[in-house]
Order: structure tokens, then C-alpha cells, then sequence
């Protein structure tokens, strides 16, 4: 099936400008000396501009307002845009070309960031990353991908069934995902948007978990068909699966690292799982020492390899970070008091998507690792969304 994007009047949610505040006797060093540049946005075209302005307003170290003495002025021809400041300590230039509209919003955004954030070294953040996320806007979960600037909305699957845990593949040109509609049993598919879905990994009789794609194209996976969860590796298509880590207890959520050496992963008894790290080779497991009872959810770092990310319950849900060099383990400053869980880091190395849950739903959030920033990246007109996985440009 094709890719199809939402009804237009959700597209246009998407893109209402970021609220601006204005600001009195504004004092840049004032913003700076937190690591966090204020800025205002003029542009030529309107609404182009109200769609940077809704990929900035993601970031922890960007704030948009009114009045700001720092101006970044858009200007924008067809798919070719120039951003520029004349402040004399964040000056810069710079012209993007994008693919179409919305690859153009994300390359400026960019473009900003970087520009502005010389002195801290900022990274690219926007066009590097796509977000897979499973949706009950239809009524019945599925699976659908996004971009940081919310300017477009894509629907996967179309199922009407359970679906679930969307994993990028390495190079972006598929998410796989875990569907019962074909058998009633979980089975792993793959999808580009054309065509039928492919079978990935199918006729098993039994728990099955996302599958987790390393730098090499191979898969890794849970399943329960020899008893217990175990973490399997198969080829790209689910060609020759092998147990690689089996235990007692339950093995699931495998992460590899970086270079596709080892994983992360959850195991432990049922209720009180733990952080492991263990040899894609297969092998004994490794345990990391977290300070919580409850760990889950391990998602590594891919600009970092020394860090990774973990969901904890410590009364409700929270995101904790472990340094591996140092074994030091911290918990994400996030300024939300409400439950934060299943991160998948962005090609900064330093933003995060994560499902936010209330007692009755929950959304994707953009999470700021450095200042704890929280926003807000699907629309509530989109229900209850939860499970991002980003796919970044290695």
C-alpha cells in the first residue's frame, strides 16, 4: 500500500506557529549562560516560517520570542532557502536546498541550530531523523511515521488489527513492525509504504518482540518459541534466526551499540527486570547497575556510545541515563512531572523522542537531555500515540 498522509485538516494543526513571548529589556547573556540562545524568526513567506518555527520550538537550547535582539531573518525561493544573523556573536550565513517542502523545513531548522550554536558546538538535529510511532487515531493501533517539524503525518499500516513496535531498519528504507492480523499470532513484517508488507519473521506460536536492526542489516529480536523470551539474530529478511542470549528469566527490548558489537538489553525475572549488556555473538550477560528495582527499555546513544538511555518506575515512569565509561548513572532532568518511558535518541546524540502518558493517554514528546525540556510532538487530534523509534542518518 502507499504511503498516505492524513486528512488535510490535521496537516494544518501540525504546522501552528510556536507561541512567542515577548520580551522586556531582553538580555541575551542572560539566556546564553544556561546554554540557551533566544531568538526571534523573520521570514519572507509566513508560513514557512511558522513551520521552522514549530521544528525550533523542539529544541532545549533554542527559545523563540518576540522582540529578541537576536534575529534570524528566512528568506526562501521555490526549494532553496537562505537563514542568516547579523548579531556580530552569532553571526552566520547559510543557504539549503531540500528534496521537497518538507525536507527544505527541516534542512533550514538545521541550519539555525547549527549556525547559532557554534560556540556549543550544536549538532543536527531535523533532517537526520524520522520517527515511527504506533497511533489509535483510526481507532485500532498502527503503525505511522513523522518528522520533527510535525509537517507531515504518514500512515504505515492500515491493518485494523494489533500492530505494534515499529523499528527502523539501519539505512531508513523500512520499519519493521510485530502484526497479529494475519494469523492471530504476532508475526514480524517489514514495510517501505508500496506494496504488500514483507514477512520477516512469521508461523511462530508465542510471544514475539520488536526487531531491532544493527549497522549491518541484521535483525534482533524476542520470542518465546523455545519456552522463555530469548533474543534471536537473523539476516535483514529474517533469514537463519539464532539464539544468541537465553535465560531463565525474560530476555527482551535488544539494542545494539553503535558499532553493532554488543547489545542492550531487558532481563530478569517477570516484574523486576534489569539493564544487561551482552556479545551480539551470543554469551553470558553482563549487568548494569542501574540503582532502580524496575529497568526497562534500553535504547544506546548512536553519536555517544558511552551512553544509554533506560526507563525506570520509581513510583511513576522516568527516563535515566547510564555512562558505561564511568558507571555512573543519572536520571534525565526532565521538567514534567508526568510519566516519560520508551526514548529512542535523535541524530544530535542529545534529543530524545519518548511516549508521555497522563492516567488516560499518552503522546510523543521531544525530551531534552541537556536542560530537561519537554515539548510536545504529536497533536491530540492524533489519540493516543505511544512506542517512537527514530531513525537517524549514520
Amino acid at each position: 500500500m502507499r504511503l498516505l498522509a492524513l486528512c488535510s485538516f490535521l496537516c494544518l494543526s501540525l504546522v501552528a506557529p510556536a507561541q512567542d513571548r515577548v520580551v522586556v529589556n531582553d538580555s541575551i547573556e542572560g539566556f546564553t549562560s544556561k546554554g540557551i540562545i533566544p531568538v526571534t524568526l523573520v521570514s519572507d513567506n509566513a508560513t514557512f516560517g511558522d513551520q521552522v518555527r514549530v521544528a525550533l520550538g523542539v529544541h532545549g537550547a533554542i527559545s523563540l520570542q518576540a522582540g529578541s535582539s537576536l534575529r534570524v531573518t528566512l528568506s526562501r525561493t521555490a526549494l532553496t532557502a537562505t537563514a542568516a544573523c547579523d548579531n556580530p556573536r552569532f553571526a552566520f550565513q547559510t543557504s539549503v536546498e531540500g528534496r521537497d517542502e518538507h525536507d527544505l523545513i527541516l534542512q533550514v531548522a538545521d541550519a539555525i541550530v547549527v549556525g547559532l550554536g557554534k560556540r556549543w558546538q550544536l549538532k543536527p538535529l531535523y533532517a537526520g531523523t524520522k520517527v515511527a510511532f504506533v497511533s489509535r487515531y483510526s481507532g485500532k493501533p498502527e503503525i505511522y511515521v513523522t518528522n520533527l517539524a510535525r509537517s507531515r503525518v504518514l500512515q504505515l499500516t492500515r491493518y485494523q488489527s494489533s500492530t505494534n513496535s515499529p523499528r527502523w531498519s539501519a539505512d531508513g528504507s523500512r520499519v519493521f513492525f510485530v502484526t497479529s492480523y494475519r494469523t492471530g499470532f504476532p508475526e514480524i513484517f517489514s514495510s517501505n509504504g508500496i506494496g504488500e508488507a514483507s514477512k520477516v519473521i512469521t508461523n511462530v506460536r508465542g510471544a514475539l518482540g520488536g526487531a531491532s536492526s544493527g549497522p549491518d542489516g541484521r535483525i534482533a529480536f524476542a520470542s518465546s518459541s523455545k519456552g522463555t523470551m530469548d533474543i534471536f539474530v537473523a539476516g535483514p529478511r529474517g533469514e537463519a534466526p539464532r539464539l544468541v542470549v537465553g535465560t531463565d528469566g525474560v530476555d527482551s527490548d535488544p539494542c545494539w551499540s553503535p558499532d553493532g558489537s554488543r547489545f542492550a538489553l531487558t532481563s530478569g525475572p517477570l516484574g523486576r527486570p534489569g539493564i544487561y549488556l551482552a556479545s551480539s555473538a551470543g554469551g553470558g550477560l553482563k549487568r548494569v547497575a542501574t540503582g532502580f528495582g524496575y529497568s526497562t527499555e534500553p535504547r544506546w546513544n548512536p553519536v555517544q556510545p558511552n551512553q544509554i538511555v533506560f526507563t525506570y518506575q520509581s513510583g511513576g515512569l522516568g527516563l535515566g541515563l547510564i555512562d558505561l565509561a564511568t558507571e555512573i548513572v543519572t536520571k534525565l532532568p526532565a521538567v514534567s512531572a508526568l510519566n516519560l518511558s520508551h526514548a529512542s535518541w535523535c541524530a544530535d546524540g542529545r534529543h530524545l523522542v519518548a511516549t508521555q502518558a497522563s492516567a488516560s493517554t499518552g503522546w510523543l514528546a521531544v525530551v531534552d537531555s541537556v536542560t530537561g525540556k519537554v515539548t510536545r510532538l504529536s497533536p491530540s487530534s492524533m489519540g493516543d500515540c505511544s512506542e517512537p523509534d527514530c531513525w537517524v542518518r549514520r
